[in-house]
């Protein structure tokens, strides 16, 4: 979890972003709140060109949060017939307002309200009033103002920015702050006003521990370059939506460019800079990324509210981390095995329930509507980075080009799906709409008569329900399968919460055991499967899911497909041996609810030779 909890100040006159930190879109939302505002409330916005005579025009925009300025303007630059010419940009907290040279061209960007960008929908108008934003001073450059004036200015600003316990300080978007603007500074083009309220605030509320410095347009942080020494102690920075296109920026802040680093930073936010998005562009999996932030921080475990491996400890001396590569080439302090399973009644249902969910998913998807819970949920998450596994870098399955568009349409990869509409709507709930949605992927064929090419971890766990709680299994299921339409293999995981059946339901009634309340389905490009193979001198484990696999697919011999699996999910469900479960199922003509009809009514019947 982040430890931010700065929220936007409405109130106060300056806003916050929408309230909430998300993905970088302004304010705080971590495991403290203590803010209470809404945001920034109070301005009227008209949509035509009174008051504003002919040449530079301002506009205003709303909605733009989800990608960065820099993408924002060559978004619009791209829809428009001839370029915006932007002259400059000022944000003042959820809105943007730019200036163009001519109503000619504010009037053509006015036809693009409406439109789609990065996941959210952008709102353009032309101020009735025209925002004004001062000019360039430092603190006690202001006409008629003391030196005494300035600092209690800064005080008061101090006070309304810090939390009660003086340990968060908020100087977000400080353009939009009432008391600068009344002093005249202008915090994005001069340091000055930076170091005066670093500062007030160590003087004031020396034991800070939070600071948010997100959306001031920063683009070097040399004005802020004495939080080592002001606040040594130090262990959570936000730098979103600022300018920073170098890391070399970040120097000034530590060991590579500073006396007083920041040694005990663990948690750093850099979404919206230019520097990390050209990065993660580059190198999409981040591994370059983090590498460039722990060369400099080398204490940060939490970064962009994702968690990643410290490679020092707080207060340590930074150590060199080496490349990336030679990093990727050291191995774990203990060897790799297949797969983890709590105990033998677990595996049993897992296999049960593995073998004939991926048979109805091959064969009848429309038939998964009894497998789900009413309240179940699904969400898939596309990863497009290039395979990683030595194996797959020359595979001619893993260099193909796989087709995904059917699964990026409803993917819910949150390191893309920025906007809260397109995270909503992707989160799939109710057993008939996850069918739905299934039955629109592609048709797929899961190889489960080759053991090796899966692998699955299950135990028992508590899930919480309303006022109580509620016994459930995890199972976490990774393999490959292939598309035969496109002729591709992909990989995935999979990982299902699995319930109770209840009495009467339609799981129950179709003979299930469990009910899946939650599905998470990872889908990849081809990667192999040798990262859960155990080394040569290693003997697999009798409960590990390839044993058991491979066990089954022996017993069940010349089966495949659907028939496989029915004869696997009878077994685990009956106990009854392959031999008599085979038997079964001939004479209710593979048909499963009739054979599992048949053994219900013959069970007390049955030898003691037809049980394993």
């Amino acid at each position: 979890m982040s430890n931010f909890s700065i929220r936007g100040r409405g109130g106060r006159g300056r806003g916050g972003g929408r309230g909430g930190y998300n993905n970088g879109r302004g304010g705080f939302n971590g495991n403290n709140n203590n803010g209470s505002g809404a945001g920034f409330q109070g301005n009227n916005f008209g949509s035509g060109f009174d008051g504003q005579a002919d040449g530079p025009v301002q506009v205003s925009m709303k909605g733009w949060e989800g990608g960065t300025q820099d993408s924002l303007f060559k978004f619009l630059d791209r829809k428009l017939s001839t370029p915006a010419q932007i002259m400059d940009s000022h944000i003042q907290n959820d809105i943007m307002y730019i200036t163009v040279p001519n109503q000619i061209i504010a009037q053509n960007l006015l036809k693009l309200s409406g439109i789609r960008f990065a996941g959210n929908k952008l709102t353009l108008q032309v101020p009735n009033n025209p925002v004004k934003f001062g000019t360039m001073s430092t603190p006690g450059a202001s006409a008629g103002s003391s030196s005494m004036d300035i600092k209690d200015k800064l005080v008061a600003l101090v006070q309304t920015r810090a939390d009660r316990q003086g340990v968060t300080l908020d100087l977000s978007n400080l353009v939009s702050d009432p008391i600068i603007v009344s002093m005249g500074a202008d915090p994005l083009h001069s340091g000055k006003i930076y170091m005066a309220i670093l500062t007030v605030a160590s003087q004031m509320y020396p034991n800070i521990i939070t600071i948010n410095l997100a959306n001031n347009a920063l683009h070097s942080l040399k004005p802020v370059a004495d939080l080592g020494f002001r606040f040594s102690k130090l262990r959570n920075l936000s730098l979103a939506n600022n300018a920073l296109s170098n890391f070399r920026e970040l120097d000034c802040l530590s060991a590579k460019g500073s006396t007083d680093p920041l040694r005990e930073l663990v948690e750093l936010i850099l979404e919206g800079n230019p520097m990390r998005d050209q990065e993660l562009a580059r190198v999409p999996d981040g591994s370059t990324y983090i590498n460039e932030i722990h060369q400099r921080f080398p204490t940060v475990s939490m970064l962009d509210m994702n968690p990643v491996t410290p490679v020092a400890q707080p207060g340590s001396a930074p150590r060199n981390t080496g490349s990336t590569a030679a990093a990727k080439n050291k191995k774990l302090p203990f060897p790799t095995k297949p797969s983890f399973v709590e105990n033998t009644e677990i595996e049993q249902l897992a296999n049960g329930f593995i073998a004939g969910f991926i048979g109805l998913y091959d064969g009848n998807r429309a038939d998964l509507g009894n497998v789900y819970d009413a309240n179940a949920q699904f969400s898939l998450m596309v990863d497009t980075t290039h395979p990683t596994s030595a194996s797959a870098q020359n595979d001619p399955r893993s260099q193909k080009r796989v087709e995904l568009s059917a699964y990026l349409s409803i993917s819910r990869n949150l390191e893309r799906a920025k906007g809260a509409t397109k995270r909503i709507n992707t989160l799939i709930c109710g057993n008939q709409a996850i069918v739905q949605a299934l039955m629109k992927l592609p048709a797929t064929r899961h190889p489960m008569q080759d053991a090796q090419k899966f692998s699955f971890e299950a135990w028992q766990t508590e899930i919480p329900t309303a006022g109580a709680s509620q016994a459930a299994i995890v199972v976490n299921l990774h393999g490959e399968y292939e598309e035969p339409a496109a002729a591709s293999t992909l990989s995935f995981d999979r990982m299902f919460v699995l319930i109770p059946t209840v009495p009467g339901s339609p799981a129950a009634m179709a003979g299930w055991p469990c009910a899946i309340l939650h599905d998470q389905l990872t889908v990849r490009r081809y990667n192999g499967f040798e990262n859960w193979q155990a080394g040569a001198d290693q003997a697999v484990s009798a409960t590990g899911a390839s044993a058991a696999a491979g066990s089954a697919a022996a017993q069940f011999s010349g089966l495949v497909g659907e028939q496989l699996a029915m004869a696997q999910t009878l077994q685990a469900h009956s106990k009854m041996n392959a031999e008599w479960t085979l038997k079964c199922l001939a004479e209710s003509n593979w048909n499963y609810q009739q054979a599992l009809a048949t053994f219900e009514q013959a069970r007390a019947q049955l030898p003691p030779a037809a049980f394993q």
